[in-house]
């Protein structure tokens, strides 16, 4: 959605950043810290001294000092200096006072300390991904202010580059971001991520009361949402097991409701990634939903091993070199030249669910390539979502692989902790790491790091993990609660259809912005910031700005892993 707005605006914008740049700051996380974890607080000017003050007391409730921390750090272009304050423990609303021989008195946003810290977080975005809904009325008894007509219910039109022609019915899933796009990867990516989340922390999604039409089921909500949108994946594919890459519109639609304009939906051609994310999704939710829907769960089988039979017939990528937008498309491109990490996924939950030796024999092949190695399980590379099942699962046959992947994910860690030693706030990002959906990589690998703290009970890692997550709620060289809703300093004017176009004050709440993006890829970013501009420093909060304040929703779904693994 790449729309102009005047040059007021985006003066106004140059002239609050170039302020905010001179004051004198202090950074904190604005949602808070559980009672035993460790607490930071960051600040650009020499200062000696900081107080924790109570503030419904205001009585001081802890004193520290300030040590330099940074120099010329890369990737804000700051010099900080860190306090810590982790021996307080008491429950309770907080502000830091901050002390220095220029000004003393300066004041940080107000923040909690408690061991369900960050229950409001979680669901607000559980309650996020509820509104992405398409293809149904989302009613206020349900959606409060939030409320909207149903959408997206007419039939789409196959794509020109499909081998099919004609119409079909493909209402249901989840938007995938600010615009109302649907895509395989995205979805599958997404439920593939709370399905690790839930595997990790069952008991903590056991909530059948999220006020969605299906609460109050039996069934965990959180399941029943996933399930909303498997219902559409079945829809995607083929019947010969292939699967269409994504639904959208040709073009980028104005910020309007998805109830309103008449602008025609197209299916595009199938693809090798779409059918393998397809397989691996498909396939884990037969695990899953076994116990629940023994008859869902075995259609979920049935579509995974028709979608896997078809990658077993086309073992080249297809469309070749993957897939891209065709020429008289300018939405939604998800290209991805290299399908190999989706097979790799494939082929660990294909074995997982069945036992078969041949998907066993197709992991092992693959793993050749990727040697245990891991990275950030985003929609680009989905092969550590295969690792985690397999490093969770219970399988003396999986004992050596097992332990391979330990390795690998010992040497991420490791390799990330080493980098957030040097990182002036502290977290494992290099400036290379600021790129479009720069919010996600954080949280991809505070992802990993959680794995670590629980499979090698690496407390290092799972430290780093709690960091990164409070690099998004506000530690942050723009002092900035990177999710709406929550946090004093939050994102306010997101690049989210629904958001723009209704007449809330506030964007819908739980929902995690894309962060910095040292690229610049929108019209507004280069209005503002050039070439020299530190990269965690290249992000506005402002509707224009999809390249660095629009979500996604397998970002948001990093945010609920990470956020529910540190709640108590």
């Amino acid at each position: 959605m790449k729309l102009k707005r005047n040059a007021i605006l985006l003066v106004a914008l140059m002239l609050c950043c170039m302020q905010a740049y001179a004051q004198q700051n202090i950074y904190i996380n604005q949602v808070g810290y559980q009672k035993h974890q460790i607490k930071k607080v960051l600040t650009d000017y020499l200062a000696s001294s900081f107080d924790v003050i109570n503030v419904q007391t205001g009585e001081i409730a802890y004193s520290g000092s300030f040590s330099l921390r940074a120099e010329n750090d890369v990737c804000s272009g700051m010099i900080l200096y860190e306090g810590d304050f982790t021996p307080l423990n008491v429950e309770g609303n907080y502000l830091i006072r901050v002390h220095s021989s220029i000004n003393s008195g300066i004041t940080s946003y107000t923040f909690n300390i408690a061991d369900a810290v960050y229950t409001d977080v979680i669901e607000k975005a559980n309650k996020a991904l509820f509104l992405q809904r398409c293809g149904m009325e989302i009613e206020a008894k349900y959606a409060g202010q939030f409320a909207r007509h149903i959408c997206h219910t007419e039939d789409c039109y196959y794509h020109p580059n499909c081998e099919q022609t004609g119409t079909k019915s493909m209402t249901g899933g989840w938007h995938d971001a600010g615009d109302y796009g649907k895509y395989t990867a995205p979805g599958s990516v997404t439920i593939g991520i709370l399905y690790a989340s839930y595997e990790l922390n069952k008991d903590k999604w056991q909530s059948d009361e999220w006020g969605i039409p299906e609460s109050g089921n039996g069934v965990p909500d959180v399941l029943d949402e996933i399930r909303y949108e498997l219902n559409w994946l079945f829809k995607m594919q083929r019947t010969d097991g292939a699967v269409h890459e994504k639904v959208h519109t040709k073009d980028y639609v104005q910020f309007i409701m998805p109830s309103e304009g008449e602008v025609p939906q197209f299916i595009y051609e199938v693809s090798s990634t779409a059918t393998a994310d397809f397989a691996a999704i498909m396939a884990k939710s037969w695990r899953i939903f076994e116990s629940i829907d023994n008859a869902f769960a075995e259609e979920c089988l049935r579509a995974a091993i028709l979608a896997y039979g078809y990658l077993d017939e086309h073992p080249d990528i297809f469309p070749e070199g993957g897939f891209k937008n065709p020429a008289d498309t300018k939405a939604g491109g998800y290209s991805d030249g290299y399908d190999k990490d989706e097979r790799i996924w494939a082929a660990a939950e294909m074995y997982l669910s069945t036992g078969k030796k041949k998907y066993l024999s197709d992991f092992m092949e693959l793993n050749r390539i990727f040697k245990s190695q891991f990275s950030e399980p985003g929609w680009i590379n989905l092969a550590a979502l295969g690792f985690y099942s397999l490093l969770l699962a219970n399988d003396n046959k999986l004992k050596g692989i097992q332990d391979a992947l330990k390795k690998g994910l010992h040497k991420y860690c490791q390799q990330h902790i080493d980098v957030a030693k040097n990182e002036g706030f502290g977290i494992g990002m290099s400036a290379d790491d600021y790129t479009w959906g720069s919010n996600g990589t954080v949280l991809f690998k505070a992802m990993n790091l959680v794995m670590a703290n629980l499979v090698l009970a690496d407390k290092a890692s799972g430290e780093l993990a709690a960091r990164h997550l409070g690099y998004i709620l506000g530690l942050n060289p723009n002092k900035v609660c990177y999710v709406t809703g929550v946090g004093t300093n939050r994102i306010l004017h997101l690049h989210h259809a629904p958001t723009v176009s209704d007449l809330n004050v506030e964007p819908i709440p739980g929902i995690m912005t894309g962060g910095p993006n040292k690229y610049r890829n929108d019209e507004a970013l280069q209005n503002v910031f050039d070439e020299n501009t530190p990269p965690a420093c290249c992000f506005l909060d402002n509707e224009e700005s999809y390249s660095s304040n629009e979500n996604t929703i397998y970002t948001n779904a990093a945010l609920q892993f990470v956020a529910t693994y540190f709640n108590d």
